[in-house]
């Protein structure tokens, strides 16, 4: 399809001609008989480019430019219909962003080629546009791509909206179960209250849903929408509203905002933001995929961890107080939230070696003879076995086989020593010795408290890692005994148990 073009001009007989010449050669051309109606048509439609006479009642040609410029477009291309008489003032158009001027009288030729010249140079310009904001967009999406997490990815997605458009304010609202919109993530400055913020934010990006397309709105064209800069309690300049859509269903609104007048949004930033979008809507679907698969997967770790505690009803919810407390200490030795997951899971699955046990053994409720001991040091081991058929659970069998080992070495089942244990079975190491302590089992009662604590305080440097220990304490004293129940492993880390 050819371009579609606004021709404005006060005189019906260069509008008659030049539509006819126009038209004759493939182009869509709309008129107006003067700048005011031109702007409107411009600020209800879109077109590919505007001609417009330079001197016309009311608003002159140089203010129309102006106006289309701060309002509407910085790149659309505008030639100018001048007669000899304001040739000097169409050169002074071209200060404004126009591409070209024609003089009165015309021939076809001359109109033709002075339009396919200024058509052609705002394609390479477009294009180049297109092309330079790929290049940005391509590496965001390897950091939405890589992100796994859908409520980091969302705060992603508006850091980066924000980022390459320079928007005073992002929103990224959700559609929910109910058709509804979620406020997901924000970013801006001078942030009202929470009432104010959101109101007129949340209209828009209803309105925009029940259009079922995107918006670039400035103050002129606020007006022709149910809004204005009263529905946002504060002086908005311009809007961009663009849809996340995936396979033809909305899921979300992405809303940005410009307050001040000496930024307004352009075709460029409406054509970046939508490809952002697009990208954005897969890279979601991605992550909800494979939140909802971990979640399974967990599912069918915390049933294997059940089966094992199931064996004896003395060891109940042993691992997972265990893992809740291992969370905590990794979180004040400032251990990154991802080996924080794995060592979670870890702490669940520790002794699932215990399987292979005879109850005889697992369950004696006396004192085990040295055979009988050898026989349980063996369960670490018989543990990676089992994870190893569970597929990539490197760091969780690296874990789950040194969890026994010893800072001075003397641990088992290969005798590692300081450092040289990952830091997850020296973390897993402390808390697993603490739950056992203060815990009530066959041969005898729960340590109390403080006597627990002191004996943990004991063993380190010999037993335990001295660091493991000191931020163990820095826990214990600030949540006391609840530091076995502080974490919810499933809220967090999509393990339930």
């Amino acid at each position: 399809m050819r371009e579609k073009i606004l021709l404005i001009d006060d005189e019906e007989v260069i509008r008659s001609v030049a539509t006819e010449i126009l038209t004759g050669i493939g182009y869509i051309v709309e008129t107006a008989c003067c700048g005011e109606d031109g702007f409107q048509l411009l600020l209800n439609s879109s077109y590919d480019l505007v001609i417009t006479d330079i001197k016309m009642p009311g608003l002159s040609g140089i203010e129309l430019i102006e106006k289309i410029r701060t309002d509407i477009s910085s790149d659309l291309p505008i030639v100018v219909i001048t007669g000899h008489g304001t040739i000097d003032t169409a050169i002074e158009s071209m200060r404004h962003g126009t591409q070209g001027f024609v003089l009165k009288p015309f021939t076809p030729s001359e109109l033709c080629s002075t339009l396919e010249a200024a058509i052609s140079k705002s394609r390479t310009i477009r294009e180049k546009i297109k092309l330079k904001a790929l290049f940005p967009v391509l590496e965001v999406n390897k950091r939405m791509v890589a992100e796994t997490n859908v409520s980091t990815l969302i705060g992603i997605i508006v850091e980066e909206a924000a980022k390459y458009t320079v928007a005073d304010r992002v929103s990224l609202m959700m559609v929910d179960h109910d058709g509804g919109l979620q406020l997901k993530a924000i970013q801006g400055v001078d942030l009202p209250d929470e009432d104010e913020r959101y109101g007129g934010s949340y209209r828009l990006a209803e309105w925009v849903v029940k259009q079922g397309h995107s918006f670039l709105l400035c103050e002129r064209s606020m007006a022709e929408s149910p809004f204005n800069q009263n529905s946002f309690n504060e002086q908005i300049s311009s809007i961009l509203s663009v849809l996340i859509i995936l396979k033809g269903e909305i899921i979300g609104v992405l809303n940005l905002f410009h307050l001040s007048n000496d930024r307004i949004f352009t075709n460029s930033d409406l054509e970046l933001i939508t490809i952002l979008c697009g990208q954005a809507a897969i890279a979601i679907e991605n992550a909800q995929l494979y939140e909802r698969t971990e979640s399974q997967y967990f599912s069918m770790i915390s049933t294997l961890a059940s089966a094992i505690e199931a064996r004896d009803r003395h060891t109940a919810d042993h691992a997972a107080r265990l893992a809740r407390c291992s969370v905590l200490i990794g979180e004040e030795m400032g251990i990154d939230n991802d080996h924080l997951h794995i060592i979670a899971t870890a702490g669940l699955l520790h002794d699932i070696g215990k399987i292979g046990i005879p109850d005889h053994i697992l369950l004696k409720e006396g004192k085990l003879t040295s055979d009988e001991y050898e026989v349980i040091k063996l369960h670490p081991e018989i543990g990676v076995n089992i994870l190893a058929k569970m597929g990539d659970m490197e760091q969780v069998k690296n874990i789950v086989k040194h969890h026994h080992e010893y800072h001075s070495g003397e641990g088992y089942p290969v005798g590692l020593s300081g450092d040289n244990i990952p830091i997850g079975a020296r973390i897993i190491a402390v808390a697993d010795a603490f739950e056992a302590m203060t815990s009530t089992r066959p041969y005898r009662q729960a340590m109390p408290l403080e006597r627990a604590l002191k004996e943990i305080k004991s063993r380190s440097g010999s037993q335990f890692s001295p660091d493991v220990v000191n931020a163990f304490i820095r826990v214990f004293c600030r949540h006391g005994i609840d530091c076995m129940n502080k974490v919810s492993l499933y809220g967090r880390f999509n393990i339930q148990f």
